[in-house]
């Protein structure tokens, strides 16, 4: 298995939704590195499989932007251990890649290709970057909270084979 990142194996119904509500937004902030806007329950509730999480996990979710020929250089998160990602706006402008293997001058790397409406679990430890080009980048992203605060990559694949996908 990729410990990096992984796909959810079901659609998100609402990508759409996310990306009207971040358009429409006048509620952008910052937070950490980004902006970012926060979505209500009532959009994240119109999604069988975050509503599956949310039996399980406390999280929040958000829409963060990253603007136009900006790179986020590379690192691990400090305050999350693993982040469930959407891109809603790949156009080709933006790449994220992992370390893949031992850093040093010259190393190995793995692209995470964002497919349409597909949630990954992104293990935020694992050192990464992204290189944003020519347009704002859009991305949704769940952020676990309070006890659920040290969740794993490995403990929330675990979550995500126990949801039930509609099949």
């Amino acid at each position: 298995m990729n410990t990096a990142y992984t796909p959810v194996p079901v659609k998100a119904s609402i990508a759409k939704n996310l990306y009207v509500y971040a358009m429409n937004s006048p509620k952008w902030t910052q937070y950490y590195n980004f902006m970012a806007v926060q979505i209500p329950r009532e959009i994240l509730q119109l999604d069988s499989f975050l509503v599956g999480l949310a039996g399980k996990r406390t999280f929040h979710a958000g829409v963060l932007r990253m603007e136009p020929n900006t790179c986020y250089n590379w690192h691990v998160d400090t305050d999350r251990k693993v982040g469930l990602n959407m891109m809603l706006s790949d156009d080709g402008n933006s790449r994220c890649l992992f370390l893949d293997g031992e850093p040093g001058v010259v190393f190995n790397t793995r692209e995470l290709k964002y497919e349409p409406d597909t949630y990954y679990a992104f293990n935020t430890q694992v050192p990464h970057m992204v290189l944003n080009t020519t347009k704002p980048r859009y991305l949704f992203s769940v952020e676990f909270l309070e006890k659920d605060r040290g969740l794993t990559f490995d403990e929330l694949c675990e979550d995500i084979k126990g949801i039930n996908h509609g099949y």
